[in-house]
């Protein structure tokens, strides 16, 4: 599963058990998969975060939505970084903690971010294929896998970075 010729939608949705974003996809050939589910608490404040950062590099353009439900298109030059950052912040405690770090990131102020961001995602894709998520969850990529490359780019961002968070 490459990463290039990929559609790349970023979603809130409001749901009883509180907001929830989705990194969606999909493929000329494909239909339309979350590959990226966070929810929490500050999920609604991450996401305000990431779109503003992207309005402000033009990397999103606002598709509609209503009240409960909204949904941006990512550029395909940017949607694979911005799965990863949604990958390096999904078992975070405090996830809003990095948010201030994405358009950083996004920019590559820190040399080689977009690349690592970029890994991140294509690895987890990778892992996924071999070992698929469970049917109940509501995903492409497993739960599992999101976690351990969460945790792993953690250390990496901050050994080379000096990002602690």
């Amino acid at each position: 599963m490459s990463l290039e010729g990929r559609t790349y939608k970023l979603v809130l949705r409001k749901t009883a058990r509180g907001p929830v974003i989705q990194f969606r996809s999909a493929t000329p050939e494909t239909r339309e998969a979350t590959l990226i589910r966070m929810g929490g608490r500050k999920a609604e404040e991450v996401f305000k975060y990431l779109v503003d950062a992207l309005k402000k590099h033009d990397y999103i353009t606002e598709e509609g939505g209503s009240e409960n439900y909204k949904y941006y298109r990512v550029k395909p030059e940017v949607g694979p970084a911005v799965g990863g950052f949604l990958v390096l912040v999904r078992r975070s405690r405090d996830p809003a903690a990095w948010a201030p770090y994405f358009e950083d990131l996004l920019t590559e102020k820190y040399k080689g971010a977009h690349k690592l961001l970029e890994h991140a995602l294509a690895l987890s894709i990778e892992l996924s294929q071999i070992q698929p998520p469970p049917e109940r969850v509501r995903m492409q990529l497993t739960p599992k896998i999101l976690d351990s490359i969460s945790a792993g780019m953690k250390v990496v961002v901050k050994k080379l970075w000096g990002i602690r968070r």
